[in-house]
């Protein structure tokens, strides 16, 4: 396959518009790539940077219209036949997309999806397909490719099934990669080693790349240049390594504040949210008052796949040790797999442990609720909040049903008019207005159903509210203010969270102290302040050189390699699925 010159662009999106009937979702995105160029396309939510890329594609909706040019390859499509552009589409463009589990059949295996294309559009022998396969997983370095291939999407890390995703779009050799938002959901190792690998790979296939992205750091350690993108508009382009001298947008400069951590007003430091922390005893004063929570010596094991093909033990949690204080906010970060959501859903009675103690106010926990009664006065005490609230949301129900319903598991003699306080008070709390309150999850925007969700579960006054992963899907300003109105939460109502995350610049807006797991098990433990300015853990330290930041680029830390072989995929039109809970890897 001849490599097109580096004088002509790759992609080129010209004045691109998309509207469906109701009204204009993208009004002018204007941006190219060029031979063997990374370009970044950076924004919030509902930027258009997605449905942008997925008109490069071919994958908007029926109902979607478009306007403007694309170019691939110097041709404009809207000249091509059919025939050609599925095509040029198949051998000549790759997508990787956010949420790979939303793409892989769970009744499949690993092997079934890498082998697919390789046989029904190359022709290959199935024997040949598998030789390929494994190569391929190789190329991207995952361990033991034999084996993963006989594995179920379930069975495997959100970081892996990344690069398996990345893997399988190589198949067919690609000219440019269309990257949309691949390292949202990922820690921050895992995501140095993907971005790490796809950077080997460019150089050696000299591979061009679209690179969507909320995160403005990322976008410029990664890509050559970045185009801003703001309510279906490219508002400026700018050259990564100069990003801060040539940024002229206001929108442009907050985003780069947010992500770089610097000027954004509640970026406070621990220290800075004293008020709100229970003070440590001093000689001669009464004790502190006991934590709301007390684990100690929790340990959790399962029975997975062996590499033989037989079961064996695997260690999720071992024997971990922490305690929240009251109205206090305790930070659990580790990669995928360091047992972190395991721990937490043992908390919440979502898991039984093997071993081990939770106390709760006093009570022992380690044994199961013994009634319906129970689990409610337990649930009363403890809540969580999830990773994606689209997919905890019930979809069927308005904001109003879903406050009522968690309002009334909790207080189920209360009149019409006392749910009704209840629920405005609710919609406060979580700064929503009330107009959303006849809504659904997908008339919200993602910051809005996180909202949602938080009120939900102050809906029944917690002592305890659980963030598993709660605001690593949003952009970053976003998150910001998810993280600014869960701190205000705390201070008002003396809720103690405890925030399951992979970012350490979450820790470092939030929580007062941090676990760092590894492993299943407890690596370091200390305030904020002690463990993100001195840690005393390699581990740690890992954990702190992967976030992406000024001058930073990514590299691989673990073993694997990437061979400069020529090779081929196409476009993923897999149908969408509901999209499992990400699962720890349990191989």
């Amino acid at each position: 396959m001849n490599r097109i010159s580096a004088a002509h662009p790759v992609l080129e999106l010209e004045r691109l518009s998309i509207a469906i009937p109701e009204r204009t979702l993208v009004h002018d995105c204007t941006v190219s790539v060029g031979a063997g160029e990374a370009v970044g396309l950076v924004g919030e939510s509902g930027s258009g940077k997605t449905l942008s890329v997925r008109a490069v594609a071919g994958l908007l909706p029926d109902s979607c219209t478009t306007g403007g040019a694309i170019r691939i390859l110097g041709r404009d499509i809207a000249e091509m036949r059919s025939a050609e552009l599925r095509e040029l589409r198949a051998t000549r463009i790759g997508m990787v997309f956010q949420t790979p589990r939303a793409h892989l059949n769970p009744l499949r295996t690993i092997g079934d999806f890498m082998t697919e294309a390789l046989v029904h559009v190359t022709g290959r022998r199935r024997d040949a397909a598998d030789r390929r396969a494994k190569e391929l997983l190789d190329e991207v370095g995952i361990p033991d490719p034999g084996r993963r291939l006989r594995q179920y999407p379930a069975e495997l890390s959100g970081g892996l099934l990344q690069r398996v995703m990345i893997a399988a779009t190589l198949a067919m050799d690609p000219e440019i990669l269309l990257a949309d938002e691949i390292t949202t959901a990922l820690d921050v190792t895992t995501q140095e080693e993907v971005m790490a690998v796809i950077g080997e790979l460019r150089k050696h296939r000299e591979l061009s790349m679209l690179f969507i992205t909320h995160d403005l750091a990322l976008a410029g350690a990664v890509t050559d240049r970045v185009a801003v993108m703001r309510q279906g508009r490219t508002i400026e382009t700018l050259r990564s390594a100069h990003m801060r001298e040539e940024a002229r947008e206001a929108y442009t400069r907050v985003l780069m504040s947010a992500a770089l951590d610097e000027e954004a007003p509640d970026a406070r430091r621990p220290s800075e949210r004293s008020e709100s922390t229970p003070a440590e005893p001093t000689k001669g004063s009464p004790a502190a008052p006991a934590p709301i929570l007390e684990v100690s010596g929790l340990r959790k094991s399962y029975r997975v796949r062996g590499a033989s093909g037989g079961r064996e033990t695997l260690v999720a949690v071992n024997d971990v040790a922490f305690a929240l204080d009251r109205g206090g906010s305790l930070g659990i970060v580790g990669e995928s797999g360091s047992g972190k959501s395991t721990s937490a859903r043992i908390i919440c009675g979502l898991e039984r442990s093997d071993a081990g103690a939770v106390t709760v106010a006093g009570e022992d926990w380690s044994l199961p609720a013994r009634s319906g009664r129970d689990r409610r006065a337990r649930a009363k005490r403890v809540q969580m909040v999830f990773q994606d609230p689209y997919q905890s949301l019930d979809r069927r129900q308005t904001v109003r049903q879903c406050l009522t319903e968690a309002i009334r598991v909790h207080r189920r003699s209360d009149p019409r008019d006392a749910v009704e306080a209840r629920i405005r008070e609710l919609m406060a709390q979580a700064r929503l207005d009330e107009g959303l309150l006849d809504q659904r999850p997908k008339s919200l925007s993602g910051g809005q159903r996180q909202r949602v969700a938080i009120a939900r579960a102050l809906a029944a006054d917690p002592e305890i509210l659980v963030l598993d992963e709660a605001v690593s899907a949003l952009d970053v300003t976003t998150r910001v203010e998810i993280l600014t109105l869960l701190d205000r939460i705390r201070r008002e109502t003396g809720v103690a969270l405890l925030m399951i995350t992979h970012d350490l610049t979450v820790i470092r807006r939030l929580c007062d102290r941090v676990v760092v797991m590894r492993s299943g098990a407890v690596e370091e433990y200390g305030t904020a302040d002690e463990i993100l300015d001195a840690p005393r853990a390699e581990y740690t330290r890992l954990l702190l050189d992967s976030i992406p930041r000024e001058g930073w680029q990514p590299r691989r830390r673990r073993p694997g390699r990437t061979a400069a072989i020529p090779v081929v995929t196409r476009v993923q039109t897999v149908p969408d699925m509901p999209e499992l809970a990400d699962t720890e890897d349990r191989t």
